[in-house]
């Protein structure tokens, strides 16, 4: 099956760790965006469109995935993973880290996703996983978050891996690759993940 990311995979992995590069990074909707079903506990009705708006983010056009994901919030307001979408469009962890009014914007959505109901396992150990990155953001240094971001990862990953987290995961480990390691240990890692996808 054709993964809305497959056509970035090799930006992926040849791609350098945030910090390594600052500037902001904007990507153009694809024309074509492969498939995508990341379940939810979501409306039925709005399933199509947060597929798309995952689809988008794993394409990294965070401003269409954005408004994709506020287009679920407002017609199933009970979504509590469209404001973790929200926050995950925030997140752009390949290029830069999130400061000012992106960091801003984007732990206000986590909070608002951890604020909803309690729903299915899944959805909030996802939601607690990228909360531990936006987490205390004025007290532990970015990077040091990113890594507890990936561990959170890598044991959702480990919990459901047949799962579109694992693809998550796997971006979280290229992001935090130490630029000094001329083993590019989670790269590989990060490759070995997505191969069989």
């Amino acid at each position: 099956m054709k993964r809305a990311w497959e056509a970035s995979a090799s930006v992926l992995l040849l791609a350098p760790p945030a910090g390594a590069q600052m500037e902001e990074h904007h990507h153009m909707a694809p024309e074509h965006l492969g498939t995508v079903h990341f379940a939810t506990s979501c409306a039925p009705a709005v399933q199509p469109a947060f597929d798309r708006a995952t689809a988008l983010l794993h394409s990294f056009a965070y401003a269409d995935a954005d408004k994709g994901f506020a287009d679920v919030a407002a017609r199933d307001p009970a979504c509590a993973l469209a404001h973790w979408g929200r926050a995950m469009t925030h997140y752009h962890q390949l290029w830069d880290v999130p400061a000012g009014a992106g960091l801003a914007a984007g732990t206000r959505k986590i909070e608002q996703a951890e604020a909803m109901p309690a729903g299915k396992p899944r959805q909030w150990v996802l939601i607690a996983a990228l909360g531990v990155y936006y987490g205390q953001s004025d007290q532990i240094p970015a990077g040091r978050r990113a890594m507890f971001h990936s561990d959170a990862m890598a044991a959702l990953a480990h919990d459901y891996p047949h799962d579109e987290i694992v693809t998550f995961y796997a971006l979280s480990l290229i992001a935090t690759a130490p630029p000094t390691d001329r083993t590019h240990a989670r790269q590989k890692q990060a490759a070995d993940i997505l191969e069989p996808i």
